[in-house]
């Protein structure tokens, strides 16, 4: 494994969640690791996901890799949560929550189990400067766990594609959000959604020489027809709206 690849790092930003709801039902989705940067150099480490996936839930966990050395293990830990954990975590009126994990990863560390996780820093978040620069037609890459379903023996998410189906920056409906042509199934909702390119990409100008990773945003539902009949579309919350409900989230926090 390289562990130094960009891609291989991004598998570690996310984590599968498994709940139970207030009506014994069982439901997943994608949670990612997310570092808050302060003014004065400091971060606050935060489990974002879809509010829509953990409103209901009573008791939940989430799984994380355990380091082996300088990189990750197949051994995995548990995090059991109950309600507390997400009340009062919601970003306004976006679909998403945030949960404060600094205390379980501390607590893991005291225990003697070494987390290994990557955090999407706030500096990977689009200024709108370059967000309207962007092309209409992207490449998005995102990473999850679609309908559960992982690499159980690696412990490792699976990555998927697809394009924009309206420019990101376009408010898709008046919202912050756009549309993604990807096959969007349940579990995906809360997976991070990136554009990366490796070696070149496109510019206004022609093509340029590099690599680009910008965090685009979050999955947040998939779009069907009658008889829930997909359309190979997925709704994206723009990453600049999760940053603006932040702010005054982790204040309330400090």
């Amino acid at each position: 494994m390289n562990i130094n690849d960009t891609s291989t790092q991004l598998l570690f930003t996310t984590v599968p969640i498994v709940g139970i709801t207030t009506e014994g039902t069982g439901v997943s989705g994608t949670g990612f690791f997310f570092s808050y940067d302060l003014e004065d150099g400091r971060n606050v480490p935060l489990l974002i996901t879809n509010h829509h996936v953990l409103k209901d839930v009573i008791q939940g966990r989430f799984v994380i890799n355990l380091a082996e050395g300088d990189a990750p293990s197949r051994e995995t830990i548990s995090v059991n949560f109950d309600k507390s954990f997400i009340e009062g975590k919601k970003l306004g009126e976006l679909d998403l929550v945030a949960m404060p994990v600094a205390p379980v990863l501390s607590m893991l560390e005291e225990n003697g189990k070494r987390p290994f996780y990557r955090s999407i820093d706030s500096g990977l978040i689009p200024k709108k400067s370059v967000l309207d620069n962007l092309a209409a037609l992207e490449q998005i890459t995102f990473i999850g766990y679609p309908s559960g379903l992982y690499d159980d023996y690696n412990k490792t998410p699976l990555i998927r594609q697809g394009w924009t189906s309206t420019p990101a920056w376009n408010d898709y409906k008046g919202k912050r959000e756009f549309l993604v042509d990807a096959s969007v199934f349940e579990g995906s909702s809360g997976s991070p959604a990136f554009i990366l390119n490796q070696g070149s990409y496109p510019t206004t100008d022609g093509i340029a020489i590099g690599s680009r990773l910008l965090f685009m945003g979050v999955i947040t539902q998939t779009i069907t027809k009658e008889k829930s009949e997909h359309l190979d579309l997925g709704t994206v919350i723009r990453s600049d709206a999760m940053l603006v409900k932040l702010k005054p989230f982790v204040e309330g926090l400090l």
